[in-house]
């Protein structure tokens, strides 16, 4: 079966919803190459105005971090800087294939100047990802497998592209025989779900168990999102294929208590495995890890909002990417495994009335801005959620790895 062609049309049809005329770039990693082919033929003959290829190579990056003066590393060009506000400005749709060429091109960096570059990007490019963030337009990020990615999640030195695929296929709806329906279906019925939530009326979610013990007070403007998405100008979106997950917007200043990583986290290039945060009056006061916790103190120092959370995620056992038991070492895959947390910057629409609000009055309603947003895996089968509502009522929301609320 035609994988990548079949994820190109669906990532084009129900993941961006693209249109006669429409301005579209594509990015990935060198191996994505057929994938980016396929999505950019595809896009023409849907009548795309003009599609851009930008090839992310992170052995460029790597040769940039081990070599470059350290006075270049924090500072980026002013046409880098004016490339990502045309992007913003004209409105491109954006098509992300993820899938590490070589999981470990960072491994082994100081950590100092990958922090050093990495910040730098950052900032350039953050009223751009800002505008992502806030769905000014269409985007959508999608898995695609390489060798190497395939030999790291599979566990098998002999593991090729396309063992990866074949465990990808009923993730991403690719078995079925119109893809984009079923992930318009699925999107529907997880949105479901996203109503019953809102309709408990939560201001709190607590989670214990695996060496978790963590209290998140949610914004009173707290929205429920989860599914498909909706640009400013009404056009219907899948940010995230696949998309297993229902989040909303902490109170970034009230977080306590202690979340343990379930799976890996990527920072900066690098897999921190065995992390763990420690939060006192919404701030991280100590971190740790067993592999690469230099990276994780880094990040933390990004901005000031680096160190609270935009964001809290639920998932639970019935997510197909949790049953294929399988921990891809990949955000995109392992954030729809399980419930997470996010580092950094909040996204506006999971947050009432975000454009009415000056972003003095967004704070005092815990909204967490920040150029960085980092999602942090601490759910299994281990771990309870418990949601408290408006009257300080409890209300079970996830035990035995289920949910156990009555969808409408």
């Amino acid at each position: 079966m035609d994988y990548v062609g079949s994820l190109a049309a669906a990532a084009l049809d129900a993941g961006l919803g693209l249109r006669e005329g429409d301005l579209l770039r594509i990015k990935g990693e060198p191996p994505h190459r057929e994938f980016m082919l396929a999505a950019a033929r595809e896009a023409y003959r849907r009548g795309a105005r003009y599609v851009r290829v930008d090839y992310d190579d992170k052995r460029l990056s790597r040769a940039r971090i081990d070599h470059s003066r350290a006075e270049h590393l924090g500072a980026v060009p002013r046409a880098v800087e004016a490339d990502f506000l045309a992007l913003r400005d004209e409105g491109w749709l954006y098509l992300v294939a993820q899938g590490p060429e070589d999981p470990a091109a960072l491994d082994g960096a100081e950590p100092a100047r990958v922090y050093a570059a990495d910040k730098a990007l950052s900032a350039a490019a953050a009223p751009y990802k800002k505008a992502l963030m806030a769905n000014a337009q269409p985007w959508c990020v999608v898995p695609c497998p390489t060798d190497s990615w395939a030999r790291s999640a599979l566990a098998d030195p002999a593991a090729r592209a396309e063992d990866l695929w074949l465990a990808l296929a009923p993730i991403l709806r690719l078995d079925r025989a119109d893809p984009a329906l079923a992930l318009r279906r699925d999107s529907s019925a997880l949105a479901a779900r996203v109503r019953a939530l809102q309709s408990l009326g939560l201001a709190e979610l607590r989670f214990r168990g695996g060496g978790t013990d963590l209290r998140v007070p949610l914004s009173p403007r707290a929205l429920w999102r989860g599914g498909g998405s909706v640009s400013n100008a009404g056009r219907e979106f899948i940010p995230n294929i696949p998309t297993e997950e229902m989040f909303t917007t902490p109170d970034a200043r009230r977080t306590e208590g202690r979340a343990a990583f379930t799976r890996p986290v990527e920072i900066m290039g690098v897999q921190v495995v065995g992390g763990w945060l420690e939060f006192r009056s919404g701030g991280v006061v100590a971190c740790g890890a067993s592999r690469n916790a230099a990276a994780l103190e880094g990040f933390l120092d990004t901005d000031s909002g680096a160190r609270s959370l935009g964001e809290v995620a639920l998932v639970d056992s019935s997510s197909p990417v949790w049953r294929s038991r399988i921990v891809f070492g990949s955000v995109l895959l392992d954030e729809n495994a399980a419930c997470h947390i996010a580092l950094g910057g909040a996204y506006p629409d999971a947050f009432e009335g975000y454009d009415a609000l000056n972003d003095i009055d967004r704070a005092a309603l815990g909204f967490n801005e920040s150029v960085v947003h980092l999602d942090c895996m601490i759910g299994s089968e281990e771990v309870e959620v418990t949601g408290l509502d408006r009257a300080g009522r409890e209300v079970p929301i996830i035990s035995g790895g289920a949910f156990r609320i009555r969808e409408s």
